[in-house]
Order: C-alpha cells, then structure tokens, then sequence
C-alpha cells in the first residue's frame, strides 16, 4: 500500500494502526494507461481515488470542444464528489494524461467505514471542507485575477503541471485561447 496516501490522510486525522488497518483493507489499487478515463460524462461516480503517480485532467465536452476545469496530479484526491455524493451522473470527464496510478475506495465500503470508524466520517468531511475551499479559491480567480495572475499562481502551485501538460490545455484551464497564453509568457519573460 503506498505510503503517501497515509501520509495525506494523517494530515486531516490520525488513524491508529489497527484503524488503519481496517481502513486500508478496503482500498484498491488500479492502473491506468495515458488516455484512459477514470471518469466519462454520464457515467456514476462511485469512487473517491489518491493519484499515487501520473497526471489527470477534467473537462467538459461542449460542442467537441474540450473545457478544462482542472487537473489533478499527485498526492492528491480525485473524484467526482457531487456525483459520488449524490448518485448523480457526471457532467465531466476526466482522463489520464500520462500512465498513472490511483488508490480507490468505493462509496459503499466508504459509507459502511463510517459506521465502523467515526474517525473516518471526520476524515472525509476534512477532505470535502478543503476541497471546497479549493474549487471556491478557483472560481474566485475568474472574477477577481487577470489570466496573468491566475497563470503566475499555477505556476507557483503546480510547477510539474506547467512541465507536462500541453500548452492548449493549460490556456483552456486559464480560459484564454493559445495565443493569448503566448502573450502572458512572454510579458513575464520580458519582467
């Protein structure tokens, strides 16, 4: 079992061994080949995964055009948490960028956890609250940064994403077209 995911989880609780234990007999490991989805629009989520290794991004299919809403890359949680939560199909995608792997626990075992482990309960809620602060960081960044701006904070936040993902996506990500990311590259060379 890889060790970072214990890791992150003791950043939002401390699961004693036995706890562990229990909790970790419930995960599951899986592989995924770039390009392949951990998620497709109309599909139910019914996982909440920790990317051990590799990159994902999440879009939204409009008119065949791909809108990327974000990535998630590792040591972090992926899912589609107002579909897990609600049994509601996606309205998103989300897709391997490069070979990758994801510990996954279900939605069942998870809710049955909560019952065995109230730490668990505490645990997920962690998990949510900081995830919702993230996507609320975000959306604000719209309304209150220049794509500049909002580029300069990927750059410090995710430097690995800058690395890897193509130019195109990274332009949809900030909701500017490539050029326009052009543009933004090179005012910051030029300071």
């Amino acid at each position: 079992m890889n060790d970072n995911i214990k890791a992150a989880l003791t950043d939002f609780v401390n699961l004693t061994e036995e706890e562990w234990s229990v909790f970790s007999a419930t995960l599951v490991t899986k592989q995924y080949k770039k390009g392949d989805y951990f998620l497709k629009e109309n599909d139910y989520c019914d996982y909440v995964g920790f990317v051990n290794k590799g990159f994902f991004n999440f879009f939204y299919l409009i008119k065949g055009v791909e809108h990327i809403r974000g990535f998630f890359t590792p040591n972090s949680f992926i899912s589609n948490y107002p579909s897990f939560l609600l049994k509601n199909k996606s309205k998103f995608y989300i897709q391997a960028l490069e070979d990758s792997s994801v510990t996954l626990i279900h939605r069942d075992a998870l809710f049955l956890l909560y019952k065995k482990l109230p730490k668990v309960q505490e645990l997920s809620r962690s998990i949510v609250e900081n995830l919702y602060i993230e996507v609320s960081e975000k959306y604000e960044s719209f309304f209150l940064k220049t794509a500049e701006e909002r580029y300069l904070d990927l750059l410090i936040s995710e430097p690995k994403v800058i690395e890897k993902i193509p130019q195109f996506m990274i332009a949809s990500y900030l909701g500017v077209s490539p050029e326009g990311l052009s543009r933004i590259k090179n005012r910051i060379a030029k300071k």
